[in-house]
C-alpha cells in the first residue's frame, strides 16, 4: 500500500497539513472573543449554544480556507513548495476541491444556525475567504484580504451573541481592528518565506513588521484600559499580563526563526499562533478565568501541533 492511500500515517498526516489543522485553535479563539463582546452588555444572557455554533463554523470556515489555498496555489506551490499534499501527488486535487468546499459550506451553515442576523456576515466572510484563495498572491490585496477573513470571525460572533444582535460595536472594533493589523502583517511575513525562487519581494524589513505586529497584539487590552470597556475590571490584569508574556514570547520566538533562511516557515507559524495568547489577554476582562485558560490551552496546543505538522 502506497503512502498516498487515506489509511496510511503519512496521507493522515498530508490531510492534516492541506486542512493547517495545527493552526486551528486560532479561529476558536478569535470567535470566544467575538462572543464575550457581543455577550458583554448582558453576561447572563449568553447562550452556549450560540457560542459553540459560532466557534465550530470559524473553525470549519478556516480548515476549508486553508485548503482552497492550496487548491488555488498549485502553479505556485510547483514550484516554491513542491512538498505541499497536493502538488506532491499525497492527496488528489478532486479530493482537496471537494474537501475544501465541503469545509466552506459546513462552516457557513453551522455559523448562519446561531441567528439569522449572521447570514450577511457569514456569507461576506466566504466571499472574502473566497477571493483571498484567488487574489492572495496580489501583494496589496492579499493582507487586506486576509484581515478581513480574521476581522470578520468576532465581528460575526457578537453579533449572534449580543442582545438583539447589537453589539457595542466600539468594543468590537477594539478587538476586530487590531486583529485585521496583525493578520495582514503576518501575510506581509510571510512574503519572506518562501526560500525557492521565484520568490516576491518583502515589502518591509522583517524588524519592523515585528514593531506593527507588537503593536497590534497590545492594541486590544491597551484601548480596554482607555476606556472601551466600562468598568475595567482591574482584576482581570493579573490573568491578561501573563497572556500577553505569553504573547509576546512567541512573537520574538518568531522573529527569530523568520531570520533564518531554513526555518521562516516556523516563524510565520510562531506568530500565528501568538494570536491565541492575544486573545485570552482580551478575553481577561471580559470573560474571566475560564476562557482565559482555555484560550492560553488553545495556543500552547497550536505550538505543538506545530513541531508535528507544518501550519505554513
Amino acid at each position: 500500500m502506497s503512502d498516498a492511500t487515506p489509511t496510511s500515517p503519512a496521507s493522515v498526516e498530508a490531510w492534516m497539513r492541506l486542512l493547517r489543522i495545527s493552526n486551528a485553535p486560532t479561529a476558536l479563539t478569535g470567535s470566544l472573543v467575538g462572543t464575550m463582546v457581543g455577550a458583554s452588555t448582558n453576561l447572563g444572557a449568553l447562550n452556549v449554544n450560540t457560542m459553540a455554533l459560532c466557534g465550530v463554523g470559524s473553525v470549519l470556515l478556516y480548515a476549508g480556507g486553508m485548503v482552497m489555498n492550496d487548491y488555488f496555489d498549485q502553479p505556485i506551490d510547483r514550484i516554491e513548495r513542491p512538498d505541499r499534499p497536493i502538488v506532491s501527488g499525497q492527496v488528489s486535487e478532486r479530493s482537496a476541491l471537494l474537501l475544501g468546499m465541503g469545509l466552506l459550506v459546513a462552516g457557513v451553515t453551522t455559523m448562519i444556525a446561531a441567528g439569522s442576523a449572521v447570514v450577511p456576515w457569514a456569507l461576506l466572510l466566504l466571499a472574502m475567504i473566497l477571493a483571498y484563495n484567488l487574489l492572495h498572491r496580489d501583494p496589496a490585496a492579499a493582507p487586506l484580504l486576509m484581515a478581513s477573513c480574521r476581522m470578520l470571525v468576532p465581528v460575526i460572533s457578537a453579533i449572534a451573541a449580543a442582545p438583539q444582535n447589537r453589539p457595542d460595536w466600539e468594543l468590537v472594533g477594539a478587538v476586530a481592528i487590531p486583529l485585521g493589523v496583525y493578520t495582514a502583517t503576518i501575510s506581509l511575513a510571510a512574503r519572506h518565506e518562501a526560500a525557492r525562487a521565484p520568490s516576491p519581494r518583502p515589502v518591509a524589513p522583517i524588524g519592523v513588521l515585528f514593531i506593527l505586529l507588537l503593536a497590534a497584539a497590545l492594541a486590544p487590552l491597551a484601548l480596554m484600559l482607555a476606556g472601551v470597556l466600562q468598568p475595567f475590571p482591574r482584576r482581570a490584569l493579573t490573568l491578561a499580563v501573563p497572556a500577553l508574556v505569553l504573547a509576546c514570547w512567541t512573537m520574538l520566538r518568531g522573529l527569530r526563526l523568520l531570520r533564518r533562511d531554513d526555518r521562516k516557515p516556523h516563524g510565520v507559524m510562531a506568530w500565528i499562533a501568538a494570536i491565541a495568547f492575544i486573545d485570552a489577554a482580551s478575553l481577561a476582562p471580559l470573560a474571566g478565568g475560564s476562557l482565559v485558560l482555555v484560550a492560553v490551552g488553545a495556543g500552547l496546543l497550536t505550538l505543538w501541533m506545530q513541531r508535528r505538522i507544518l501550519g505554513s
